[in-house]
């Protein structure tokens, strides 16, 4: 094999590798979004659709929903915390008092700068 035959099947094969890295990384991420919105259901959290999960700070696992709200999962203790957003002090989900009081587990609040207008036609 010559030297360029070479290079251009290591160059290649570092792409696959690469590649196949990233998917199984991105797979990863997603069965551990499936899992945690498993997790929230299951304790009757209302999130439509897990966006991410991460350990922000010294919090354990955060899922973050639709939404934005973002909720502390504590897989051992099988109990779930909200982020309040302002603070980032987790306080315990309790269905019944959603039910009751919604208000207090608010997602966090937009402002005029974070609106987005879209408009369609000329």
């Amino acid at each position: 094999m010559t030297r360029a035959v070479r290079l251009a099947a290591t160059t290649w094969c570092s792409c696959v590798a690469f590649g196949m890295l990233f998917l199984s990384g991105s797979t990863y991420a997603q069965e551990l979004n499936a899992v945690a919105h498993k997790f929230l259901k299951r304790h009757g959290v209302p999130c439509l659709l897990v966006l991410k999960v991460g350990s922000p700070r010294d919090m354990g696992e955060v899922a973050t929903c639709q939404d934005g709200r973002e909720w502390a999962l504590f897989w051992l203790e099988d109990e779930i915390a909200f982020v309040q957003p302002q603070t980032r002090d987790s306080y315990k989900w309790d269905r019944q008092t959603y039910q009751s009081h919604p208000e207090i587990y608010g997602g966090p609040s937009t402002s005029n700068e974070d609106h987005l207008l879209l408009a369609y036609g000329p």
